[in-house]
Order: C-alpha cells, then structure tokens, then sequence
C-alpha cells in the first residue's frame, strides 16, 4: 500500500478551543430547558420526539429572525397578527425548503408559540459558537429521545478525542451518515475554523440520518453554527439509490468521515435491495489456511448496522481520507467476524484503536464500544497486514459521568474523564508520558485495544510486596502441573429449590468467600450429577469469568463450604502441589491491583455481556511463595480468611431450624 504523507504522521496541534464552560453556554442551556418544560407543558403531545419537532422549527424561525430578513414577520405573529400555522411556516419553507416540508405543522397553538419565541429572544444563536449550541441542546434533549432505533447521542468527551485525532483540515470535505443533531460536524467545523486562523474553511460538511425530525432538527442546528457551510439530508445512507436521488452526478467522496451509526442486533437490516449492495450484507466462509475468509455470492437474511456503516464508510472515503467510527466491541473481539478484518485490510489500514469505558454510553445503553480510526490506501487492493505496522491504541478508564448519568461525585468533584487528555496526548512521535502506545495486532479476530496493553503498572507498594518474586502465566503454571483448571455447569433453573445443597453462581462471590442464595440449592441427586466432574475440595479458587461486572471476583473453597455445585460462569483453579503453590498464595496474587487490570484488559465484551475465555490462561501473575517481602501480608491474609471461615461455621451450628412463612 501507499500511504498518503499523513499515513505515518498521526499529529495534532494544540487545543484549538476553550475548554473551560463559557457564560454564553449555561444562558442558552438554561434557555433550551425553559423552552423545552414550555413545550412539553403546553404541547397536545408528551412524545419527546414530536417536542423536539416544534424545537427544530422555533429555532429555524429565530435562525431566520437574526439572519435570513424574516424578523419582521415574526414581530407581527408575536404581536398576535397572523397564525404560526399558516404565516411563519410559509416563511420557513421559503427560507429553507430542505429542512421544512409542505407537510409540516406545530402541535403547540399560536400563544404558546408566542411565549416560547419570547424565550428565544434572550438569545443570539447565530454568534453562538457551535460546541455550546450542541453541548447545550443535547445536554437537554438527549435523555429525552429513546434508542430503540440503535441511536445515541456521542458523549461531547469522544466527539472531541475522534476529531482531534482524525486532523481535518479546513480545506478538507467531512461526512456523518448517522448525524442525529450533527454533534460530530458541529465540533469539526469549529476544530477547522480554529485551524483556519483568518480565513474560513472550504471543504464543506455533509450529515445524513434516517430519522426525519433528528435530520431536521440537526439541519437547523448546523444551519445556526456552520454559517450554512452543512448539507443535512433526510434519507437512507446505506441505500446507495438514495444518494444519487439526493446529490445526483457527485462522486460522493470524503476526506474525513466521523460517526457513531446506529447498532445492535434487535434492528438488524433485512432489506434484501439493502444488503446485496454491501460485500459486508454477504455470506462469508472461514476456509481456513492461507484461503482465509471469502465471500459468497448469497446475501445474509439480516445483518448488524454497525457493519454495513463499517463498509459504507470506508466506501465514501478518498484515497488517504481517514475514518473515525464507533462500534460495538463484539466487532473487535468476536472470531466469529473475522471477515469484517478479512474486507477491511484490503482497503488500508488501522491508523489507531480507542477503548472506551463501559459508561461511555450509559445510561442510554450498557453495550460496550470502542472506536476505529481508519485510512483509506492509495492503491487496492492493499496487500499490508495488520501485523506488519504499528497501530497506536490508547485505553479510557473514565468518561465524565458514572453509569446513570451523573458528572459529579458525592463531594461534588467532577467525574474523571480520559478523552480530554487522550486527545492532547497523540503527538508523533508519541512522548515518554503519552497515554497513547504503539503496539502491533498480533491476531486479526482480537482487536480490543486493551488487549495489547501488556505492561502492569503497579503502586510502589505493590512494586515493593512483589519484590523478588518470579511471576508466569496460568498457561504455564498449568504446563508445569502446579496449577489445574476445570469449568462449572448450569443445572437448570428447574432444579433450584429442591434440595439444601449450595449452588453458587457469580453474585453469591464476595470478600474472597462464597455466600450462596438458599433459594437456589439443588438436591443430593442433582449435586452427585455434577460432583464427579466439578471435583471441588477445600483449597479450590473459584474466578468468575463471564458476566456483566463480577468478571475477575475470586473465592477460595473450605471444608465448610466445599460441597456445592459451580455455575459455569466459574473457572476452577486447583493446586495439586501445595507445597510449590499454595491456595492462599494463589489466591492473594490474583486479587493484585495490576492483576485484576490486566484481568480487565482480557475480558472482551458481547454486547452487555463479557467474557474472559481461553485467555485467562495469559494472565500472568507474581508467585508468591516461600521467603520474600510478601511472606507476612500473605500469612495474615491467610490467618484472617481461615479464622472468618471458623467462626462462619460456628455461626451455622447455632442457627436453629427455618420455617416457610
């Protein structure tokens, strides 16, 4: 491949904004949460979406007020001449007869309207700069508008980093085919504004979304901050008829294209006249060896949306043009779509790879993302695998708010958020201190960014109590027979309740110990089913390895407590050689502060739901046995959960009989 003069030199320039919340920003979001509490109060529709609507339309009409010669018409209707119906939406359609259909109606009446312009008329939108508008206007509408379609707003944090890292130049063209209210353009024009210095930026913004009133509403907005520079469209942007119905005779091509399309399973794309124009809507076939995976000529019944945007952008992209897309983390982790790396490494390559926190999205949505930042080769097909470079990765622990939403912490501090340092940190070369690393893929099915995160930082404390100690892989331990690992089972939830034996499943896992829910103990019969293979005994260490936020938990089995059934969800490691390596030892090792991160950065995420599989077997920990600096923290530890366990049980023995109430 050829690589463009920027393939090789990912470098950005200072901040080209201010950072710091202005004045101008809380008067117009306290103006947007008035106006929206009025709408919603007086509106013949609590649907936030049809609110939205009347929202989109007021703030076209003020637009028009300050800059297209309408302010006259509009002192008359807010005199109480005229209807809004009638008089002012003539007017829209006449100033703007691409965001303002023939169709269009508001749902308030025409006092309403009156009060709601008099609240509009504290502010002055068109000097306004573009991040405070959208900061503003989805701060109050985001919460508001439901993700049922695969749609959520992008975090302003991550809209930044993707724009910083991406570099457009004012000069340059930019694409969004899933806009919403056009955050991503918003904050690329002011980025290409701020590169520009005096003079103003010539490449022009294109937002596309499916849904009418969030097209509008992001045409309006844009139209306000971008001195009409936008070019918002209402239509398909996976349906390659549409776009030449909208823009016939262009070629459709980008330099930059940033987005965060809508996805999830649930509302896959069925359209058979959809999917045939995608290689991506295609079967594909592992055929193993050099062969790889190929394309089929038959079409897939359904397919994920997030896939055909994947495609599309890397479509629309010019030569050299670079992409910076959202997407699920099952697309980076899942073997099972290794075709979409097969497609995507002919046509350039990986110019870097986010983590982003699970909270990035909460509490809209629990599924986990991470970002692509891609280039388009000069020639393809490109014969470079993703190995043969180096990609810069960079992991967010932090997004600015915790996972329902909230951006301050109970001592009234703000959130931790990674982006903003992200983004000033992406330098080439890259500095000593840079959270950015450069790491090579070592396998095309595992591109989770913190996968390759190897390095364990430790706190000088942890550095000093490991001092010495020689440290290897559970693979190894496991090669070396000093360690085994054997899997738990589902009994069926048929079996709960029939018996007195524990089944202990990931939330019965606290404090290093197992408290299992009575509610769910299983027979004698169903614990002999199960007891030969699970072969549990005291000294046993349960680690959770799939689930939602147990990943990573650990508890040690005792002669108290031993007889039980394991969910599956469970790996169980045993230690045949006590006397080499101890449970306790064992046990303390894996709960390590850089052990359970390095746990972390190997748990990859389907959706909601998380898995640490056969990489558990990577984990490298320290050993911790014999004389050393840890020799005293372990004793103690060991001391404090064996008399715990004593007294449990002699708790246990005092316990009189229950009664079912």
């Amino acid at each position: 491949m050829k690589s463009s003069p920027r393939a090789n030199n990912l470098n950005l320039a200072l901040p080209l904004w201010n950072e710091t919340p202005e004045p101008a920003s809380r008067d117009i979001a306290e103006t947007f949460r008035r106006l929206y509490y009025h709408l919603y109060t007086n509106s013949n529709s609590s649907r936030a979406e049809r609110i939205v609507q009347d929202i989109s339309l007021l703030l076209l009409l003020k637009l028009a007020s300050e800059t297209n010669g309408i302010a006259r018409d509009l002192a008359d209707f807010r005199d109480g001449n005229g209807g809004a119906n009638d008089l002012l939406l003539l007017k829209l359609r006449t100033k703007f007869p691409d965001l303002v259909d023939e169709h269009e109606r508001f749902t308030l009446d025409d006092a309403a309207l009156r009060r709601a312009l008099d609240e509009l008329d504290k502010i002055d939108l068109s000097s306004a700069p573009a991040h405070v508008l959208g900061e503003a206007f989805q701060a109050l509408i985001g919460p508001r508008l439901r993700g049922d379609k695969g749609q959520f707003f992008t975090p302003k944090a991550l809209v930044r980093v993707m724009v910083r890292v991406v570099d457009p130049k004012p000069e340059e063209s930019i694409l969004d085919p899933a806009c919403g209210t056009g955050g991503f353009l918003m904050e690329c024009h002011s980025y290409q504004v701020a590169a520009a210095g005096k003079k103003q930026p010539t490449g022009g913004l294109v937002g596309i979304d499916k849904d009418a009133d969030l097209a509008r509403l992001g045409g309006a907005l844009l139209r306000i901050t971008t001195q009409s520079r936008a070019l918002v469209g209402n239509l398909n942007s996976l349906d390659e008829r549409a776009w030449l119905k909208w823009i016939p005779h262009v070629d459709h091509k980008f330099d930059v294209v940033l987005t965060n399309p809508p996805f999830g399973a649930r509302i896959g794309v069925q359209e058979p006249e959809i999917l045939r124009q995608f290689d991506l809507g295609h079967r594909w076939v592992d055929r193993g060896g050099e062969a790889g995976w190929q394309q089929t000529t038959a079409i897939v019944t359904s397919q994920d949306p997030q896939l055909l945007f994947l495609e599309l952008c890397v479509r629309r992209l010019k030569p050299g043009g670079r992409l910076g897309i959202v997407l699920p983390e099952g697309v980076f982790g899942n073997k099972g779509q290794g075709y979409v790396w097969s497609w995507l490494i002919k046509r350039g390559r990986i110019l870097a790879l986010l983590d982003c926190p699970r909270t990035t999205f909460q509490p809209s949505t629990d599924t986990k993302t991470n970002v692509l930042f891609f280039e388009r080769s000069i020639d393809e097909p490109s014969r470079l695998e993703f190995s043969t470079y180096p990609v810069r990765i960079a992991v967010a622990l932090h997004c600015g708010h915790d996972r329902r939403g909230r951006a301050f912490l109970p001592d009234g501090r703000e959130f931790p958020n990674d982006f903003g340092q992200l983004g000033d940190s992406l330098r080439s070369p890259l500095p000593n201190d840079s959270e950015w690393h450069e790491v090579h893929i070592k396998d095309r099915g595992y591109l989770v960014p913190r996968y390759y995160i190897e390095e364990r930082p430790q706190t000088p404390q942890e550095a000093e109590l490991t001092r010495g100690a020689k440290t290897a892989t559970l693979d190894e331990l496991v090669a070396a027979k000093l360690l085994a690992i054997r899997k738990g089972d589902e009994v069926g939830s048929d079996t709960y309740g029939t018996g007195a034996i524990p089944f202990v499943r990931t939330s019965d896992v606290s404090n290093f110990e197992i408290s299992a829910d009575p509610t769910n103990a299983v027979s004698q019969q169903v614990y002999l089913q199960f007891a030969k293979r699970q072969q549990l005994k005291a000294g046993d260490v349960l680690v959770v390895v799939d689930g939602r936020y147990r990943i990573g938990a650990t508890a040690i089995l005792t002669e108290n407590n031993f007889r039980c059934v394991v969910q599956s969800h469970f790996r169980i490691l045993g230690t045949p050689k006590p006397h080499l390596l101890d449970p306790y030892e064992l046990l303390f090792a894996l709960n390590l502060p850089s052990v359970r991160l390095r746990v972390r950065n190997l748990v990859f995420v389907q959706s909601t739901l998380g898995t640490l599989g056969k990489r558990l077997l990577e984990l490298r920990i320290p050993i911790l046995h014999g004389e050393g600096p840890w020799q005293e923290r372990v004793e103690r530890f060991r001391a404090v959960l064996q008399a715990r366990d004593r007294l449990l049980a002699e708790i246990a023995a005092m316990n009189t009989a229950d009664y079912e109430l």
